[in-house]
């Protein structure tokens, strides 16, 4: 195949499993660089949606008309892990923190999470050095976000703890763990909800611990600096369309719902009023954590652990995906879209993408 031209070459790695492919990146810098393609890693990618149950091997094909897909899950027991959390995804790596039934122990320190790279296309994962806790049994609950500032280099996670004033970053660049002096000013609650990520912050439900109003905790990754937006009455759900930080709200005196767009620094606008005969269903998701928002104006709601529904907002129509199996939930449903990758987790750790 060497004397083949680059076209040829692609035509033929368009027919090949993708196992094979990440086997073949190795075997030849010329190959390397016609899979590594742009290009070609658009034209062999799904649009995904991943959904935490344990082990991680379902996602919901939304390519098209959506349908549920099965993925290579990594070697890992999931008997050793009591719940998932998706904290984000970056050019189809995800960033996931699993939780231990027992805590790990380590030279007299504990450990709770198990903290890992992802890869779901290929089953391809990489860990994070271990971060202690603390060096007591006690049993803290983090809340944790994935993100980047000016650049796509600048790849961080932020680790909060509940009621601390402090946070702990880890720089992929770097491979290593930091406490940055910035404090966190107030007291606050944020429970184990990973953050949403929206133009070069990270934002976090909260609850101010003085009054015990909600408020939405945000981070700029760049400056490395935490600020407090006040949270729209009523609202729920963060998360984002068009790449916008968004929540949804039940219309004042109305029986439906609004989406609300943050323009800038705590400022909202209304691009979306809708009824909806899952009006119920909608409030019972929210309750329990289940409800997300989709980045192109649809919700994805679970009705059973067989049958998703994914609401369009805009067009008020909806559709129904059924699980090859039963999706056991581990954790609330933190669903996250993705375009499928053939990056490794070992590259996106050290190279800029």
């Amino acid at each position: 195949m060497a004397d083949l031209p680059d076209h040829v070459i692609t035509l033929i790695f368009l027919r090949v499993p993708t196992k094979p492919l990440f086997r073949f990146k190795s075997l030849s810098k010329h190959w390397n660089r016609v899979i590594s393609d742009p290009e070609f890693i658009k034209s062999r990618s799904r649009r995904m949606i991943f959904l935490p149950s344990l082990p991680f091997d379902h996602a919901i094909d939304n390519t098209g008309a959506p349908s549920m897909a099965k993925l290579t899950s990594p070697i890992i027991y999931p008997k050793l892990y009591k719940g998932i959390t998706i904290v984000g995804s970056f050019n189809g790596i995800f960033f996931l923190v699993l939780k231990y039934c027992k805590p790990l122990i380590i030279d007299y320190r504990w450990f709770h999470d198990h903290m890992i790279l992802y890869n779901p296309l290929s089953g391809e994962f990489k860990a994070l050095p271990f971060r202690p806790a603390s060096d007591s049994h006690s049993t803290y609950v983090f809340g944790f976000g994935y993100g980047y500032g000016a650049t796509t280099n600048d790849l961080k996670i932020v680790r909060l703890k509940t009621d601390s004033e402090y946070h702990e970053v880890f720089d992929l660049k770097t491979w290593s763990w930091s406490r940055p002096s910035e404090l966190i000013r107030s007291n606050r609650s944020w429970g184990n909800w990973s953050a949403t990520f929206a133009n070069g912050f990270l934002y976090w439900n909260a609850e101010r611990r003085e009054d015990l109003c909600p408020a939405i905790l945000a981070f700029d990754i760049k400056n490395m600096v935490f600020s407090e937006i006040e949270y729209p009455d009523g609202c729920f759900g963060l998360g984002t369309y068009n790449a916008w930080l968004c929540m949804l709200c039940p219309q004042v005196n109305m029986d439906g719902f609004e989406l609300r767009v943050m323009n800038e620094h705590g400022s909202w606008s209304t691009i979306c009023l809708f009824t909806s005969s899952f009006k119920t269903l909608i409030y019972h998701e929210a309750a329990l954590g289940g409800l997300c928002i989709l980045d192109d104006g649809k919700l994805l709601m679970s009705k059973s652990s067989k049958e998703f529904i994914i609401y369009d907002m805009f067009e008020d129509s909806y559709k129904e995906v059924n699980a090859l199996t039963s999706v056991v939930r581990a954790g609330r449903l933190q669903c996250v879209e993705y375009v499928e990758s053939l990056i490794s987790p070992s590259d996106v750790c050290y190279t800029s993408i």
